[in-house]
Parts: structure tokens; sequence; C-alpha cells
């Protein structure tokens, strides 16, 4: 049971960090393309130094908001992909699926409720799409870390 649960918050963590750094790369890009707009330019670059920082100030930011939310997504996510896996066998396609379904359904029942997904980065279909990815690639990731052993 410990186990599950510590693979339960790496599995969170991760995709924690990699959605907000998903999100901050999407509005970094919309920022750039809108700074090349208004000087009637292309888009304008961002150093990398620059990148990281916002990317950082945002995590900071988005922890306790957007991790408590997908958390609670991933942990429904993987208490039903826990008892379909059982009959499926393939662990790793299911949780992996959950996660994805997890935070489309989170960010569909947001917009329904709020009138927005609360997120910029998550507004157009690439967004929520690299949202998605998150969450599968946190479903496959607790999948794997609480698969049994070969005795």
């Amino acid at each position: 049971m410990l186990r599950r649960i510590v693979a339960f918050f790496v599995a969170a963590a991760v995709m924690v960090v990699l959605g907000s750094a998903a999100q901050s790369l999407f509005v970094q890009h919309a920022w750039s393309a809108a700074a090349g707009q208004a000087d009637g330019t292309a888009a304008v670059a961002i150093p990398f130094a620059d990148r990281i920082l916002w990317a950082g100030h945002d995590l900071v930011g988005m922890i306790l908001p957007y991790g408590a939310i997908t958390s609670i997504a991933l942990l429904i996510a993987c208490l039903a992909a826990g008892a379909l896996a059982r009959f499926t066998g393939r662990r790793a396609l299911v949780f992996g699926v959950a996660g994805a379904l997890a935070i489309l359904a989170m960010f569909t029942a947001m917009k329904m409720l709020v009138g927005s997904v609360g997120i910029f980065g998550a507004r157009g279909a690439l967004g929520l799409a690299a949202q998605a990815s998150v969450g599968l690639l946190a479903g496959a990731l607790f999948a794997r870390l609480t698969r049994r052993g070969k005795s």
C-alpha cells in the first residue's frame, strides 16, 4: 500500500511539473507572437534563461491550485483504472488512457462550470492535447511504479 501511495505522489508531482511547463510554453508562444504583431514583425524571441525563469514562476504560482485539481482527477482515474486493469491485464495502457481522460474531463468540467479551462495554456486544442499527454504520462508512470515484480 505504501508503494502505491508513494507512486501516486511521484506521478502527481511529475504531472504538475510537466503540465505547468507545457502551459508555460504555450503562453510564451502566444506572448511572443502577440509582441511580434504589436511591432509589425515576426514573433519576438524570448531568451532561454527568461523562458526557464518564466516556467519556474508559473510552477510556483500554479503548484497549489493546479496541483490539487489535477491530483484529484488523477486519483479518481487511478482508482477506476485499477479496477479495469485487473480485467484487461494492460496496466500501462489502461492507466495512461485513464490519466489522459481524467485531465480532459477536468478541463471540460471547468469550462462548463466556470466558463474557462482555468489556465491559458490549455485553451486551444494543442494546449489541451499537451495537458492530456501529461495526464497519459502520469497514469502510465503510476502503472509502471506499481507493477508487480517478477518472482
